[in-house]
C-alpha cells in the first residue's frame, strides 16, 4: 500500500539503486551525496531532511524449523513476553515487528528480550545474582572437580 501511494505522489521521485555517500551541510543540512550502485556516478540531492530505508522484511532466514515463524517470516513471539516456541530463544526487533518497524521500538523490545532471557536463566538457576557469586560458584566448580580428578 505504501509502495503504490509513494508512486502515485507526483511530489516523490523514486530513486533507485542508489547510496547516501556524504550528509552534507555546515549547520543543517543542505544535501546528500547519492552513489549509483549500478554505475558508480555520484550526485549531490538538495535535501532539507532526510529518513533512510531500506526494506522491511524480517531477516529469518536461519530460523525456519528452529522456531515458529508467520506467513511474512516474523517470529511469533508470545506477547507481551518476547519467548518463541523454542524454550529460552527470545526474539526482538525486525524480526518481531510488524507494525512500527523503527530503531527505537527494535531497542525496546531488544531490552525486552534480555530481561526475558534474564528471567528465564534465573529461573533454571543459572545466572549468580553478582559477580562475586558467580566467582564463588566457579571456584567451588573447579575444586570439586579437583576431587573428583583426585579420587578417581
Amino acid at each position: 500500500i505504501m509502495q503504490e501511494r509513494a508512486f502515485a505522489d507526483p511530489k516523490l521521485e523514486i530513486l533507485w539503486n542508489s547510496a547516501v555517500e556524504e550528509i552534507n551541510g555546515a549547520d543543517r543540512l543542505e544535501s546528500v551525496t547519492l552513489k549509483d550502485t549500478v554505475t558508480g556516478e555520484t550526485r549531490n540531492l538538495d535535501a532539507t531532511g532526510l529518513f533512510i530505508a531500506i526494506g522491511h522484511d524480517p531477516r529469518s532466514e536461519l530460523l525456519p524449523g528452529q522456531v515458529d515463524l508467520d506467513e511474512n517470516g516474523y517470529v511469533v513471539a508470545s506477547h507481551p513476553s518476547t519467548g518463541t516456541n523454542l524454550p529460552g530463544v527470545f526474539a526482538a526487533g525486525d524480526l518481531v515487528d510488524h507494525h512500527y518497524r523503527q530503531a527505537i521500538t527494535a531497542a525496546g523490545t531488544g531490552c525486552a528480550a534480555a530481561l526475558d532471557a534474564e528471567r528465564y536463566l534465573a529461573e533454571l538457576d543459572h545466572v549468580a545474582q553478582t559477580p562475586q557469586e558467580a566467582q564463588d560458584r566457579a571456584d567451588a566448580e573447579m575444586v570439586t572437580e579437583a576431587v573428583q580428578t583426585a579420587g578417581a
